[in-house]
């Protein structure tokens, strides 16, 4: 019975030795060498109220985690402090050049969410959309550009969505996504009727506009005129019938 009790205690003190080592984060501290965090690890870094300098020092550290797990957490994380911010801004351009693209995705989605404005990254972005044709960097530098463009750049920034919508070799997310911008910028309604002809032909398109629509902060800032006609209801609205059938106009 005593071997037992002992053998009880012992794992009762592991459990508690592992919890306390999430709580506190040990797990980023122990770590030297490109290390992938676990799913459970991510959460409990993604959960904590408060990350402080030194653990943001870690998570910029590129001999200590792996840049897809960097990524993860600085794209998800919501509650870094404005110095926190600045650091991040200089670690995003200091990798511009990294060659892992859904890294780099990650770290302008990073910039947007937590308002990094910053005119390197702005036209990092837009020769990003320039070159590249299907990649998930293209749907970010997309969002950022859209976002954090300045009126007058919009005679730079429509011909280069322009040509993510006519140019075939670009994934559809990317062009349904640059139409919207496009609409919303330029109030056009040639941009709606896309949007609406993709909509039809391709319903799952409805859910990757309405699930980006929902991340911009355009709603907010109202930095855009509004457009309050049905057309334009039935293609930012799901466009369903009760049947899940995509609802043809009359």
């Amino acid at each position: 019975m005593k071997s037992l009790q002992t053998s009880v205690t012992h794992v009762n003190q592991k459990i508690k030795k592992q919890i306390n080592r999430m709580n506190n984060l040990d797990f980023l501290r122990d770590q030297r060498d490109s290390y992938i965090l676990t799913t459970e690890e991510l959460n409990s870094v993604l959960l904590e109220p408060k990350l402080s300098d030194e653990i943001v020092g870690i998570v910029l550290d590129d001999k200590t985690i792996d840049h897809l797990s960097v990524g993860d957490i600085l794209e998800k994380y919501e509650h870094f402090s404005k110095k926190q911010l600045m650091r991040i801004e200089k670690y995003i351009l200091s990798h511009l050049n990294d060659h892992n693209l859904l890294f780099l995705s990650d770290l302008i989605d990073c910039a947007n969410w937590n308002n990094i404005e910053n005119d390197i990254l702005f036209e990092f972005c837009l020769t990003t959309i320039k070159r590249r044709r299907s990649s998930p960097v293209v749907l970010s530098a997309i969002l950022y550009v859209f976002e954090h463009m300045r009126i007058p750049q919009s005679n730079i920034v429509v011909p280069v969505l322009s040509r993510v919508v006519n140019n075939k070799t670009h994934y559809q997310d990317c062009q349904i996504i640059a139409a919207f911008c496009l609409f919303r910028i330029t109030m056009n309604p040639k941009y709606l009727a896309y949007i609406k002809e993709t909509i039809g032909l391709y319903g799952d398109m409805y859910e990757v506009l309405k699930n980006k629509m929902l991340l911009m902060d355009y709603n907010r800032s109202k930095r855009y005129f509004y457009y309050n006609s049905d057309d334009f209801y039935l293609a930012t609205t799901n466009p369903t019938n009760q049947h899940g059938e995509y609802k043809k106009d009359d």
